[in-house]
């Protein structure tokens, strides 16, 4: 694989950001994120979400992986328990629709009257996705 190509995501919208790192330290970084089958941005992200949760007084709550596992299971069950931040948060993983499963209805079951399955939120994706959605909405 061609580590610029790979690894540098530069299609995605947002800020550009210049971090000077040190090679030793960049090339650690590379190395980590393509052992965890992350982009350098998604590793990044992670990282620095995962100091901010050992900095978080009440503890890591939204920045855990446990927090995005319930989140996925009260979205996908009843969205309309969600309030605050957690319900803006909803709204943003609503428009990011790689995060979500379309069910598909065969013919078959279209003749059998079946209804279709209603979409829900993969809950491995949002894990992916977890820091830079949760950073957008409780540090803002």
């Amino acid at each position: 694989m061609d580590m610029n190509t790979t690894w540098f995501d530069t299609s995605s919208p947002g800020i550009r950001t210049v971090l000077h790192m040190s090679p030793a330290v960049m090339a650690a970084a590379l190395l980590s994120a393509q052992k965890c089958g992350l982009t350098l941005r998604e590793w990044l992200d992670r990282a620095v979400a995962s100091l901010i949760a050992d900095d978080h007084p009440e503890g890591a709550a939204p920045w855990s992986v446990q927090s995005a596992d319930l989140f996925a299971q009260v979205a996908n069950g009843s969205p309309e328990l969600l309030r605050g931040r957690w319900s803006l948060l909803y709204e943003r993983v609503l428009l990011e629709r790689e995060l979500w499963h379309q069910p598909e209805q065969t013919a078959q079951e279209m003749n059998d009257g079946e209804l279709l399955a209603a979409p829900y939120i993969v809950p491995a994706r949002l894990r992916k996705a977890w820091p830079r959605l949760v950073a957008g909405v409780f540090c803002l």
